[in-house]
């Protein structure tokens, strides 16, 4: 089932209960045979192959520990659940030689106890249609190996439309509720992404006042001449803020964060080595504060580290992000930072608050710095 899952749209619920009956099915598997084993042990074994029996008994013993190891490692497969209905199927056709005519009727046959658990089986682990499917193939071999007539057939039926409707009733529970955890999902992150809006707003007048209108204000002054290297630096500065806030508007929709980051990186004035597993992807709004933040956390790692290199990754969980940049540079003590240093608590920490995130600086004298964005927040 796990496989199965990996391959379609599942949700949580279904996750939590391909978990569930995982365990289940493999209890059911070795708990049927066991008790077969059992039966067999303290029957008389009057009319029946004892040789013919030992076969059977351990060819299900080594299918058991077979379909155990299997499913704990790759899940409840297809074709291992058919392949537990064959193995079955192929020891119920063998009645005659390996059950006693007097168990049959006294309905108290191990087999009829191993049909069941191959019933069950096929129920919990396959969809609807094809566990009714294997589950006449289980009943078929059973009436056609038994040594004699039994009321027991009935019970197999039953056992198969119960089980079967149960688990069509769950299902439909559950997929009732991830939609309705999808809709609430899909709602956060829609305020999350106007809240991102406005942040980029209040973003945009705090650079525009810290970067334009105080290059201005120094020229209008005449504080600093034409030629100062500071003066330079505040132009390059404003000139970046106002590139930054002057393209197109964004949109909701969710984009890939690697690309984005990957173009960030190239930007650095450091050398920078990423790492990204797999595809991460959120609201745009919020990619651009999470770029935001890495790019001013490369910028402190050239001007206060030391090094000229830093490591990002970014890795998901299908409903969100985290993001760590990391250097190995001189460090710093977090508490030791002046309030006027608006990079970390503004451009990082601040940033990352407004849209609904969480930014942490951890960092040591000689020991480096890592910056951890996380959104959402939690």
């Amino acid at each position: 089932m796990g496989r199965m899952l990996a391959r379609g749209t599942a949700g949580p619920s279904d996750y939590a209960l391909a978990h569930t009956v995982l365990r289940f099915t493999v209890a059911l598997r070795c708990g049927g045979v066991s008790a077969a084993i059992i039966s067999v042990a303290i029957d008389s074994g009057a009319g029946v192959s004892r040789e013919g029996q030992g076969w059977a008994l351990g060819g299900l013993a080594c299918w058991a520990a077979f379909f155990t190891v299997r499913a704990l490692r790759h899940g409840l497969t297809f074709l291992l659940v058919v392949g537990d209905t064959v193995v079955v199927a192929l020891v119920l056709l063998a009645q005659s030689r390996l059950v006693p005519v007097a168990a049959v009727v006294d309905e108290t046959t191990w087999a009829i106890m191993l049909a069941s658990t191959a019933i069950y089986v096929a129920q919990l682990a396959v969809p609807q249609v094809a566990g009714l499917a294997l589950a006449a193939v289980t009943i078929a071999a059973y009436m056609a190996g038994v040594p004699a007539p039994t009321s027991q057939v009935r019970v197999l039926f039953v056992q198969a439309l119960v089980v079967n409707a149960l688990m069509w009733l769950l299902r439909r529970g559950g997929n009732r509720a991830d939609t309705l955890v999808a809709h609430r999902d899909r709602d956060r992150r829609q305020a999350m992404a106007e809240a991102a809006r406005r942040a980029d707003e209040r973003l945009y007048r705090a650079e525009m006042h810290d970067s334009v209108l105080a290059t201005l204000t120094m020229v209008a002054s005449g504080a600093v001449r034409g030629g100062s290297p500071v003066l330079a630096q505040g132009a390059h500065r404003a000139l970046a803020v106002l590139e930054e806030f002057s393209g197109p508007g964004l949109s909701d929709e969710t984009v890939e964060l690697g690309p984005l980051l990957g173009r960030v990186a190239s930007e650095a004035p450091v050398a920078v080595e990423c790492s990204f597993a797999e595809p991460v992807r959120v609201p745009e709004q919020i990619s651009v504060a999470i770029a935001g933040a890495v790019g001013e956390a490369l910028r402190n790692v050239a001007a206060h580290a030391g090094v000229r290199w830093a490591f990002v990754c970014a890795e998901g969980d299908g409903s969100g992000a985290t993001v760590v940049v990391a250097d190995r540079g001189s460090g710093f003590d977090p508490a030791r930072v002046a309030v006027g240093r608006r990079g970390i608590s503004c451009s990082i920490i601040e940033r990352m608050v407004l849209v609904g995130g969480t930014a942490s600086v951890e960092s040591r004298p000689g020991e480096g710095t890592t910056v951890t964005l996380r959104w959402p927040h939690g």
